[in-house]
C-alpha cells in the first residue's frame, strides 16, 4: 500500500475506521462526554472552593489564589506526561480521569494552604492527561468536524463547571462532602474509558506515532500556539477570580461567592452553544473568533472602570459570553486539517502551551494585583487584545482554514 493510501485510511472517521456497531460507538461517545464533563468539574471546583476553604483554614482568600496557578501547572505537567511516553490516547484517558478523582478527594481533605495548593496540582495533572487524550479521540470521530465537536463537548464541560460551584454553595460547611461527590464524575469516566479502551480503531492507537513536524503548517501552528498561551491566561484569570469578583464587586459573603463561579460557567456554556449555532449557519470560525475576542478586550477594559455593580455585572457577563468558544475554536482550527498520525503530538503541544499560559499568567496577575478587580480586568483586556490581533493576522493571511464551517 502506498503512503498516500495509508494516510487516507488513517484519516477516516471513527464510524468507518472503527468498524464497530452502534453500541460500540455509543460507548465511545459516552466516554468522551463524561471525560469533558469531568474537565469542567475540576476546572470550577478549585476557584469555587477558594472562599469556603479560606474561611475553613482561617486565611485570606488571596492566600489560596496560587491554587489556580497550581491547577494549570499540573495541567501542563499532565500534558507533558501524555506526550512523552509511547502510550496511546485510549490508554492514557482512564489514567487521567482517575488522577482527576484523586485530586478532588485530596482537595476535600486539605487541612492547610500547602495541601490545598498541592491537591489542585494533582487534579491538574489528571486534567492535562485527560484533555490531551480526549481531544485526540475526538479528532478521530471526524477530522473536518473537529471544531464543531470540540465546541459542543466544551459546552458540556461548561455545563458541568456551572453545576459544580452550585453544589459547593448549597453544601455550605459540608463543602468537602460536595467535593467527594464531584470526584465520582471522573471516577465513573475512568471506568467507562477502561470499558471502551479496546473499541477505538487502529488509527487512534497509532496516533501517537513519531512522525514529527515535517510537512506540517508550522507557522500557522506556532502563531495559534502563541494565541492560545495568552488566551488561556486571560480565560483562566476570569475563571479563577470569578468567586472573588463576586465578593469584591458585589460584597457577598464567602458562602454565596461560589455562585459567581457558577454564573461564569453558565455564561461559558451559553457562549459556546451560541457560537456553534451561529458559525454552523455559515459564519467563518476565524471571523467569529477575531471579532469576539477583540470585543471582549474592549468590554473588559470598560468593566474595569465601570462605576456600579449592575454595570460591572453586565459588562463582565458580555466578556465571558464572547470569550467562551475561543479555546475550542483555536484548538479545533489547528487540528482539523492534520493527518491522524500527527494529531497526538500537535494536540499535546498546543494544550501544553495553553496550560503554561494559564499557569504563568495567572501567577503573574495574582502576584501583581491580588484580588483587586480593576487592575485584574485591565490585565485580561490586554491579553485578549493580543489574542485578537493574532487571530486577525491569521485570518488575513489565510493561515486558518479558509471557509471552514464549524458544522461540517
Amino acid at each position: 500500500m502506498t503512503r498516500r493510501g495509508s494516510e487516507r485510511l488513517t484519516e477516516r472517521p471513527i464510524a468507518d475506521a472503527g468498524g464497530g456497531s452502534r453500541p460500540v460507538r455509543g460507548r465511545q461517545h459516552a466516554t468522551l462526554v463524561v471525560a469533558f464533563v469531568s474537565l469542567g468539574a475540576v476546572a470550577s471546583a478549585v476557584p469555587a472552593s477558594l472562599p469556603d476553604a479560606a474561611a475553613r483554614l482561617g486565611v485570606g482568600s488571596e492566600e489560596l489564589l496560587p491554587a489556580v496557578s497550581s491547577l494549570f501547572f499540573g495541567l501542563f505537567l499532565g500534558v507533558v506526561i501524555a506526550v512523552l511516553p509511547r502510550a496511546s490516547a485510549r490508554t492514557l484517558l482512564p489514567v487521567g480521569l482517575a488522577s482527576e478523582a484523586v485530586g478532588l478527594v485530596l482537595l476535600a481533605a486539605s487541612g492547610s494552604v500547602e495541601l490545598f495548593v498541592a491537591s489542585a496540582a494533582v487534579g491538574g495533572v489528571g486534567f492535562g492527561i485527560a484533555e490531551a487524550s480526549a481531544t485526540v479521540l475526538t479528532r478521530e470521530l471526524s477530522a473536518a468536524g473537529t471544531p464543531a465537536r470540540l465546541t459542543a463537548l466544551n459546552g458540556a464541560s461548561a455545563v458541568a463547571a456551572a453545576a459544580t460551584p452550585l453544589l459547593i454553595a448549597v453544601s455550605g460547611e459540608r463543602s468537602p462532602l460536595a467535593l467527594l461527590a464531584i470526584a465520582l464524575v471522573p471516577a465513573c469516566g475512568a471506568v467507562l474509558a477502561l470499558l471502551a479502551r479496546r473499541s477505538w480503531p487502529a488509527a487512534v492507537r497509532r496516533s501517537r506515532g513519531a512522525q514529527g513536524w515535517r510537512g506540517l503548517p508550522r507557522l500557522r501552528i506556532a502563531i495559534i500556539g502563541v494565541a492560545l498561551f495568552v488566551f488561556v491566561g486571560a480565560e483562566t484569570v476570569l475563571a479563577g477570580w470569578s468567586s472573588l469578583f463576586t465578593q469584591t464587586l458585589f460584597g457577598v459573603g464567602a458562602g454565596a461567592a461560589p455562585l459567581g463561579t457558577a454564573a461564569f460557567w453558565v455564561l461559558m456554556a451559553v457562549g459556546r452553544f451560541v457560537c456553534s449555532a451561529v458559525v454552523g449557519r455559515g459564519v467563518r470560525a476565524s471571523t467569529y473568533l477575531t471579532v469576539g475576542v477583540l470585543a471582549a478586550a474592549l468590554l473588559a477594559a470598560a468593566c474595569a472602570v465601570a462605576g456600579g455593580p449592575i454595570a460591572s455585572a453586565a459588562l463582565l457577563s458580555a466578556v465571558v459570553l464572547l470569550v467562551a468558544p475561543g479555546y475550542a475554536l483555536l484548538l479545533g482550527e489547528a487540528l482539523a486539517s492534520l493527518p491522524s498520525v500527527t494529531v497526538g503530538r500537535v494536540t499535546a503541544t498546543l494544550v501544553a502551551v495553553g496550560s503554561a499560559g494559564g499557569s504563568a499568567l495567572t501567577f503573574a496577575v495574582a502576584a501583581a494585583f491580588g484580588s483587586a478587580p480593576s487592575p485584574v480586568l485591565f490585565a485580561c483586556a490586554g491579553l485578549l487584545a493580543v489574542c485578537g490581533v493574532l487571530s486577525f493576522a491569521l485570518s488575513r493571511a489565510s493561515l486558518l482554514l479558509p471557509g471552514e464551517r464549524i458544522g461540517d
